[in-house]
Order: structure tokens, then C-alpha cells, then sequence
């Protein structure tokens, strides 16, 4: 799966009003001075969390040279996505959202995206411009991947 269903992605947010609130923080940050403090994690973060397959913000490197003086191994993917995965990079991950990202929400999300690193896949992998990997993982069902919110249940 490439992008989340909406279904999915509203699981996320408690209402509509904090989506939005999101996109717009999002849109602000971009087009402010302190864009160039954001790193990959954080791009990537923002458009797994907003249901966008975030495997387009990483072009597959296919300049040979490039390749063969190791840049592969330095992709900015591979970086970003352990970032995101990992409980030691969570505060840097989640400051720059302004409280609009919990916890919660980072955990729920890191089941859903897949544990890539550079030394499971080789460069030839990505040499179609495709990525071997989906950006979401389906083999849990809708409910299996987040439990439903308090309001949603049927108590």
C-alpha cells in the first residue's frame, strides 16, 4: 500500500479541526526561516502522517558514479526512516510540530511504515527509479493497525 486510506489516516487525528491544524502549521513552517532546521525525518514524517506515499520525496540514486563512490549507502532515506522508527530521536522528531503530533500518533504511524535500511537492499534494487518496499505496510487489517478511538467503540 502506497498511500493510506482515509479511514486510516483520520484514526490519527482526534477531529477534523486537527488535521487541518496540521497542514497549515506544516505550510507555515515550509515557508518560514526555520525551514532549513527541518530534516528528512521530519518531511517524511509529515506526509506518512497525512496518508501521502513519502517514498516520492526520496529519489533513487541512479548517477553510476555517484554509486560507486558510496552514496547509496549515505541516501538521505536511510537516514530518515530509522529516524522516525527510533524512541531516541522522538523529541527532536516531534518539536518542530508544536505539540500537534503526539507520541501516540508517532507509535501508532511507526507500525505502518516498514524498517528499511541500506544494508537490506542493494542500489541495482532501485535502479527502475521503484522502490522494492511499499510505504505502508498491509498485512495488518484496519483495525488490527490502530485501535479504535474511545468514541468510536460501541460500549
Amino acid at each position: 500500500m502506497n498511500t493510506l486510506p482515509r479511514a486510516i489516516t483520520a484514526r490519527f487525528f482526534p477531529n477534523p479541526d486537527s488535521y487541518n491544524a496540521l497542514r497549515k502549521h506544516w505550510s507555515d513552517l515550509i515557508n518560514s526561516e526555520h525551514r532549513h532546521e527541518l530534516s528528512a525525518a521530519h518531511h517524511l514524517l509529515y506526509l506518512a502522517l497525512i496518508g501521502k506515499d513519502w517514498r516520492k520525496a526520496f529519489t533513487p540514486l541512479t548517477n553510476q558514479r555517484k554509486l560507486d563512490n558510496g552514496a547509496f549507502w549515505n541516501w538521505g532515506m536511510f537516514r530518515a526512516l530509522p529516524a522516525v522508527h527510533l524512541k531516541c530521536h522522538e523529541e527532536d522528531l516531534l518539536a518542530p510540530f508544536g505539540g500537534l503530533i503526539s507520541p501516540q500518533m508517532l507509535s501508532d504511524l511507526r507500525n505502518l511504515l516498514p524498517i528499511a535500511g541500506a544494508y537490506l537492499y542493494k542500489p541495482s534494487d532501485f535502479a527502475s527509479g521503484s522502490f522494492p518496499f511499499e510505504a505502508y505496510s498491509e498485512k495488518n487489517n484496519q483495525n488490527a493497525i490502530m485501535p479504535l478511538h474511545k468514541e468510536e467503540t460501541h460500549e
